[in-house]
């Protein structure tokens, strides 16, 4: 949130109500938002913020093997087992962040992507919202700016010697500008969060929530 003011009493559920408008954009359950207060701050400054919370907090990741690991344990003798994520999961992945303090008090991992797949369309493994007005109410008719901050570029591959029209690695901070409520595909929020929900991270993230439900662990 980086609008010049935001009021004390700011209530996240009825924003995120109105930003999603009753669209079903859902892969499972509902999407998890967290608000980071930076009044005036710049993409760049967004992007520092988010990086140390991430170094603070580690990816969701080492909490999706935790659950996962404690379901097989409870369930080791009958079919209701799965398969361990840290198994699944591609070779090649030193660069994840390790977690701090903070991660072991509770507080949820960020996002990681870890699959090709899922940045195929994007080149970039993080991102996060801008939210540029001063009025943070939603009308029927009303609409708000967004600002999509892409970072963390990932190469693309292509056959050597390949012109790349458009290489993202010479663009480590990508910003795109929506409409929250656009109705164009390309101008739409909501359409790129939906793509999003579909993602291999997503599904795991959502399955290890079940099964923690199922263990008795509660949410933050």
């Amino acid at each position: 949130m980086v609008n010049p003011e935001t009021p004390r009493d700011f209530d996240g559920c009825a924003f995120a109500r109105g930003l999603e408008d009753c669209r079903t954009i859902y892969y499972s359950g509902s999407f998890r938002y967290e608000f980071f207060f930076l009044p005036g701050a710049t993409a760049g400054e967004c992007v520092a913020h988010y990086r140390g919370e991430l170094a603070a907090r580690g990816t969701l990741w080492h909490q999706v093997r935790e659950v996962t690991q404690t379901w097989n344990k409870k369930h080791a003798a009958s079919e209701e087992a799965v398969d361990d994520p840290a198994e699944a999961l591609s070779p090649g992945d030193d660069d994840e962040p390790h977690f701090g303090v903070t991660s072991e008090q509770g507080l949820p991992g960020f996002p990681w992507v870890k699959r090709p797949s899922d940045w195929y369309f994007t080149n970039y493994r993080n991102w996060l919202f801008m939210y540029l007005d001063a009025d943070i109410q939603w009308g029927p008719d009303q609409d708000h700016n967004v600002c999509v901050v892409q970072f963390d570029p990932m190469p693309i591959e292509g056959e050597e010697g390949a012109r790349v029209r458009w290489d993202p690695m010479e663009h480590p901070i990508h910003l795109s500008h929506m409409k929250v409520r656009s109705r164009v595909d390309d101008e739409a929020l909501y359409l790129w969060m939906s793509d999003k929900s579909h993602s291999h991270w997503t599904r795991e993230a959502c399955d290890a929530t079940d099964y923690a439900e199922d263990l008795g662990w509660e949410a933050c």
